[in-house]
């Protein structure tokens, strides 16, 4: 299961990571297109789709990786038992967080497919289509968290997989 869970982040990394090549597409397009006396419709509104496309994509990738900013110089001065238990509780908090959010967010983007709301550039987009890569991203984020949490109650150190371990 934790090897399925590792490609499932990983996919959702490189996701990210393509979501930001297509902002470096998008402004490249964009800057040729001017000097031509060209507009591309909607391209701001599509880059900023793609940034929070992989803002949100990454979040559970950078998790796995142990890649999130963590206090480290506090936990590394506790002792080992007072350290697993701050481990176990910020990681309880960081799912319950998540988790919260990604219903928040599904019920957001449900209303905005129900309602059938569209952007207000030039090309007609319907919300609910880059609001998913949100929702996508905060429902992998909060799994992530839970499988932290049960590796953490079941007494494994915390420790970033090695390099490479996602791609094996």
């Amino acid at each position: 299961m934790r090897a399925a869970l590792a490609r499932v982040y990983l996919a959702a990394g490189l996701a990210a990571a393509f979501f930001l090549a297509l902002i470096g597409v998008i402004v490249v397009a964009q800057i040729v297109a001017r000097m031509w006396g060209v507009l591309i419709p909607s391209a701001d509104e599509f880059a900023a789709y793609c940034m929070a496309a992989a803002s949100f994509l990454g979040l559970p990738y950078a998790l796995y990786r142990g890649d999130h900013i963590r206090v480290v110089l506090l936990l590394q001065h506790l002792p080992a038992r007072l350290r697993r238990v701050c481990e176990v509780g910020s990681t309880a908090v960081g799912f319950g967080l998540a988790a919260y959010f990604s219903w928040q967010v599904a019920l957001f983007v449900h209303e905005t497919f129900t309602l059938g709301e569209v952007s207000t550039g030039l090309v007609p987009i319907p919300m609910w289509i880059p609001q998913s890569a949100m929702l996508v991203g905060t429902l992998l984020l909060a799994v992530a968290f839970l499988e932290r949490l049960l590796s953490k109650l079941a007494g494994s150190p915390e420790e970033a997989p090695a390099e490479g371990a996602l791609t094996e």
